[in-house]
């Protein structure tokens, strides 16, 4: 049979009895390496070097039963201030994650219940990272890039993909819509006067408007709560908290 080991976070996808050593595991016939590795639990997106007897070898080489496998996780590229943004789709069960990441600037849309094969078609057309806590649609052959979000709690969730597409440095918060992921614009008081209370209407002074939704965002208790968390992110980073401060305070109350 062949032989597995696979390293770091990968681990964490593993049945516990076959985390961190070696061991061997009767595969299909004629299985390729990524089917093999995939009915172990561990889906494409996750995987980045495969070294069998080892030398590098493609995702669809055909494994022989005396064959020895050293797996090890994929790493996104560096991301540079040039490159363009890493664009998302979040599962429908990431609900909170999406918003949060709305939150930082990040074009992120969030997926409704649909098949996996609607959801695949759709990453694979935008291009877009599916970030996703269902196995099964991340090993779908037309999901290129995906993370399987190991996190349960949505701050949890924020910080790993923070960090694991390197995108503090890439941050600009309250720049999206949270709703409708629409690119937010400041707007005079005068433009948005009829959707306004009376008593924003004569204290606040800046908004941003969403042209997606019609919504509109001022400075208030709720952008306050809000600004914690894009701070905490901002402090990980160690950099970006100063040019964070600078932002303007429009945001919904």
């Amino acid at each position: 049979m062949p032989r597995f080991r696979f390293h770091a976070e990968l681990n964490d996808l593993l049945p516990p009895a076959l985390r961190g050593h070696t061991f061997e595991h009767a595969c299909a016939e004629r299985a390729t390496a990524k089917h093999a590795i995939e009915a172990l639990g561990v889906p494409h997106t996750e995987v980045g070097l495969i070294l069998v007897d080892g030398q590098p070898a493609e995702p669809g080489q055909l494994l022989r039963e005396a064959d020895s496998l050293e797996v090890f996780p994929a790493a996104p590229p560096p991301l540079s201030a040039e490159a363009p943004l890493p664009r998302f789709l979040a599962d429908a069960h990431l609900g909170g994650l999406a918003r949060r990441l709305r939150l930082l600037g990040f074009d992120t849309e969030l997926a409704r219940d649909a098949p996996d094969r609607g959801l695949a078609d759709l990453a694979d057309g935008d291009g877009r990272i599916v970030l996703s806590r269902d196995r099964e649609l991340l090993k779908h052959r037309r999901v290129a890039r995906g993370r399987y979000v190991r996190a349960l709690d949505t701050d949890g969730q924020l910080r790993e993909v923070v960090a694991h597409f390197g995108l503090r440095e890439r941050i600009h918060p309250f720049t999206r819509c949270l709703e409708c992921n629409t690119s937010l614009r400041l707007a005079n008081r005068a433009e948005v006067a009829d959707r306004l209370p009376p008593r924003v209407a004569a204290e606040q002074t800046e908004f941003t408007a969403c042209d997606g939704c019609g919504r509109v965002y001022w400075g208030g208790s709720h952008w306050r709560r809000l600004r914690s968390v894009v701070d905490a992110v901002a402090k990980l980073g160690g950099s970006r908290g100063q040019s964070i401060m600078t932002m303007p305070e429009c945001w919904k109350s």
